[in-house]
């Protein structure tokens, strides 16, 4: 249990895998998602908690340029996986009004470890045109000026089957898209059984989560004159 409890906005909140970990830290969250579907999720995964957990969790459909919340009516806000669906500059308007002064916000991406020579393999086979635009290397520009930022990486792997890689490509709009995707999945089923390993027949993905979080200034964005 946290020494401070504070009232927390999960902004695009999906089926709240974040919203559960801040809740179990002791916060209060709030859980927003324009989705009604993830949000059902969210509520049915949430009677598997204990109750004193999730008391804690309450959920809203909006969206992060509609905030169904009061003004500075939040302590922190949290956008996991999420922040590249908004409208950036509809969206940080919505974040200054309801976010209190010097109040935190943290932003959250995963992206895959391209220092292992096999995930470099995998994005040579699904990125002909090269790698894209790392949106994990600086904070949304729409965000500048509105305090101080701490970076901090934090490496994880998912452990799959080769048949699981080959689901998880299959999910990606940028391998079903194209004309030639039945040759590329079968390029990274080639892949993916000459990396697992031979005992478990078992991969490793490495990922990155590649995390900020925002100390905000003591002058309020609401009120300031600064423009975006």
């Amino acid at each position: 249990m946290p020494t401070v409890q504070l009232q927390v906005l999960d902004l695009g909140a999906g089926t709240g895998l974040g919203t559960r970990g801040a809740a179990a830290l002791g916060h209060t969250v709030i859980a927003v998602d324009s989705s009604e579907d993830m949000l059902s999720v969210l509520q049915m995964e949430n009677e598997e908690l204990p109750s004193s957990v999730s008391a804690r969790i309450s959920t809203v459909v909006g969206s992060a340029e509609h905030l169904p919340l009061e003004a500075r009516s939040v302590d922190a806000i949290m956008c996991l996986q999420a922040w590249h669906w908004v409208n950036p500059a509809l969206a940080i308007l919505e974040c200054d009004r309801v976010l209190r002064p010097q109040g935190m916000m943290g932003l959250a991406w995963h992206t895959w470890d391209r220092s292992n020579e096999w995930v470099q393999a995998l994005a040579a086979i699904v990125e002909p045109d090269g790698m894209p635009a790392d949106q994990t290397q600086s904070v949304p520009r729409e965000l500048a000026g509105r305090g101080s930022f701490e970076r901090k990486h934090f490496p994880f792997s998912y452990d799959m089957t080769v048949e699981q890689l080959l689901g998880l490509a299959s999910s990606w709009s940028f391998v079903t898209e194209r004309p030639d995707h039945d040759d590329v999945l079968a390029r990274i089923h080639h892949l993916g059984s000459r990396a697992a390993l031979a005992k478990t027949g078992l991969l490793s993905f490495p990922h990155i989560t590649a995390a900020f979080r925002l100390n905000r200034s003591t002058e309020d964005p609401v009120t300031a004159s600064k423009p975006l």
